[in-house]
């Protein structure tokens, strides 16, 4: 069965009704919504379209190129998804680029994947057609805006020929624009990995998934969007701007629609913990939250604690919360807590961690850890990356997964496809997914410890950036206000020399000087992990880069600061060696950094 023919029973069964909703940010406040019957109608009519276009080109119905979807946050990405899908056509969802950088990235997709049609709105379809020609492709690409009257004959379309194998879309992954990696979702993939969140929330057709995810990244698009119609349930949606300019948004709407169950990364969480007013809090009425999933970046139990104390007054159960761990190469997800169970959050001994070893802490010096859950079905395993060997309960090792959810590999990487998705363990058991992630086992519960590419480490212990971070963004409301950022990352110095670099929120300062928190800083990090005290670099918001995901590109934020003038300092506190070290630049050196680093040309 393919999720086109999945999704067609629910159409029957649901159809008057109310499928999604996107809730608006401007001044009319009106919501935009569609029941199954709406997206059903105009799923066939744009896959009649992309038919007769396929056949007036010669390629006929079986062999479009895929399309790539640009559009703003709302619904009419989805029917132009689920248009694609009925006509089996293999979509690529991508965000709206903003500036030179993110349509690089988007450049590097069309010809990674070698798109033949760009669908988008009437407001952008101009504009990205100049920028196609600019860049060289206009005659690969066609551009079409779905919302001017581009439309088929939708009786006269019929269900194409899919199977489980068939490939469904393309999700890129976050990371390098000069590079980006396209994921072979299969139908078979994504029903798979459906069924896996259903079995471990215990969702169903009650279910009302109320989120303000990107649709373009996999918790957004198949947690928050596609999850709901799966089930024959309602997912009510925000645009990802509309959260970041005033978290309680998301509050708002999850307590207007009574929302069952919601999906973010940790970050946002703790956004709303810190930047929520009391007064909008005493409004709400989170009570009827089931499932209240935290993935996609490190879960913290701070957040955890925080979040439910501040919205505990507003029905919110601290029960509720779902750490979960997945990857656009898992399809979503891979492991996450069940609705009855509260998140289980440990403490372990913080040297015991430094040696790949999870040892209960009994005293000073403890780590609290919390639990990504159980897997479902997948079979999951901790291996050393090394040799290979599958490592015993708490024993830290690169995860490997396989099963159905994991995805059919790299979209025209086979290399990087036998590398990532054809492993097999010392005893020749695969193939398994390299997931490039630690974590241990213990209980039966997966404790996610940080990604093997980025472990520093110091004196033979590994030590985590983000654990760094987070010591340094809870020093001081500046660093932590309106949801600031840091990047831990190391040089070589003839030994690992630890860099922070940190966003400030100036207005947050109070009577501290710059001087002083870059000094508050090689303090605390010194002390917090007996290590020698790291250079600072404090630079303004929105300097510190993440991908699409929210992930931290610390390799990315290396390359910037051993740069003169390609990352601005508002004060910095540098080792003297590894000021001698950085590149000693010219009047471009900042802008040829940063388009090396990303593939582009000065």
């Amino acid at each position: 069965m393919s999720f086109t023919e999945h999704f067609r029973r629910n159409v029957e069964k649901h159809g008057d009704r109310q499928a999604v909703v996107f809730v608006r940010d401007d001044a009319s406040g009106e919501p935009d919504s569609r029941t199954y019957r709406d997206l059903d109608l105009r799923a066939r009519k744009l896959a009649t379209w992309l038919n007769a276009q396929a056949a007036q080109a010669g390629d006929g119905t079986g062999g479009h190129r895929p399309v790539l979807l640009l559009y703003p946050p709302g619904i009419d990405f989805l029917e132009a998804f689920f248009g694609c899908l009925y006509a089996g056509v293999v979509a690529v969802p991508a965000p709206v680029p903003a500036d030179p950088r993110s349509f690089t990235r988007v450049t590097g997709m069309v010809a990674d994947a070698g798109v033949g049609y760009l669908l988008t709105t009437s407001d952008l379809v101009e504009t990205i057609e100049a920028q196609l020609r600019q860049a060289g492709f206009a005659d690969q690409v066609t551009c079409a805006a779905t919302d001017a009257g581009l439309s088929g004959d939708a009786a006269g379309w019929s269900m194409p020929e899919l199977s489980a194998e068939s490939l469904a879309f393309l999700q890129y992954t976050s990371g390098s624009t000069s590079e980006p990696k396209g994921v072979m979702v299969t139908h078979g993939n994504l029903l798979h990995n459906q069924a896996e969140i259903q079995r471990i929330n215990a969702t169903g057709p009650d279910t009302i998934l109320s989120s303000w995810l990107p649709h373009f990244h996999d918790m957004g698009l198949i947690g928050m969007l596609l999850h709901p119609l799966y089930l024959g349930g309602k997912s009510v949606f925000l645009s990802p701007i509309a959260f970041l300019k005033r978290p309680w948004r998301w509050m708002d709407m999850l307590s207007r629609y009574r929302a069952t169950m919601t999906c973010a990364p940790n970050f946002a969480y703790d956004m709303c913990a810190r930047k929520v007013r009391d007064e909008h809090i005493e409004t709400l009425d989170l009570s009827a939250l089931v499932s209240t999933l935290n993935g996609a970046e490190p879960v913290r139990a701070e957040t955890l604690d925080r979040f439910a104390e501040r919205f505990s007054r507003a029905g919110f159960r601290a029960k509720s919360f779902a750490p979960c761990y997945g990857m656009a190469e898992v399809t979503l997800i891979a492991s996450g807590g069940g609705p009855d169970d509260a998140p289980v959050v440990r403490a372990f001994d913080a040297r015991a961690l430094e040696r790949n070893e999870a040892v209960p802490a009994t005293a000073a010096g403890f780590q609290r850890l919390v639990s990504s859950g159980r897997p479902g079905t997948l079979d999951l395993r901790i291996v050393d990356p090394e040799d290979r060997t599958v490592l015993g309960e708490g024993r830290i090792g690169e995860i490997w997964i396989r099963g159905g959810s994991v995805a059919a590999g790299y979209w025209n990487r086979p290399q990087e496809t036998a590398e990532t998705f054809g492993a097999h363990t010392s005893d020749g058991t695969g193939p398994f997914l390299r997931t490039g992630d630690l974590g241990f086992s213990l209980d039966g519960e997966l404790f996610v410890t940080g990604r093997l590419k980025d472990v520093l480490i110091i004196n033979g212990r590994n030590i985590y950036p983000q654990d760094i971070e987070h010591v340094v963004r809870e020093l001081h409301p500046a660093l932590a206000g309106g949801g600031g950022t840091g990047a831990v990352f190391s040089v070589d110095l003839g030994f690992e020399h630890i860099v922070v670099v940190h966003e400030v929120q100036s207005s947050l300062l109070g009577e501290t000087t710059l001087p002083e928190l870059a000094a508050r800083i090689r303090v605390a990090v010194s002390r917090s992990f007996e290590i020698a005290a790291p250079s600072v670099l404090l630079t303004g918001r929105g300097k510190v880069r993440r991908t699409t995901s929210g992930k931290v590109q610390r390799r990315l934020m290396r390359t910037l600061f051993m740069t003169p003038g390609a990352l601005p300092a508002l004060h910095e506190q540098i080792d003297p060696a590894l000021r001698a070290l950085r590149a000693p630049g010219d009047d471009r050196s900042g802008e040829k950094a940063l388009a090396a680093a990303e593939g582009t040309t000065p």
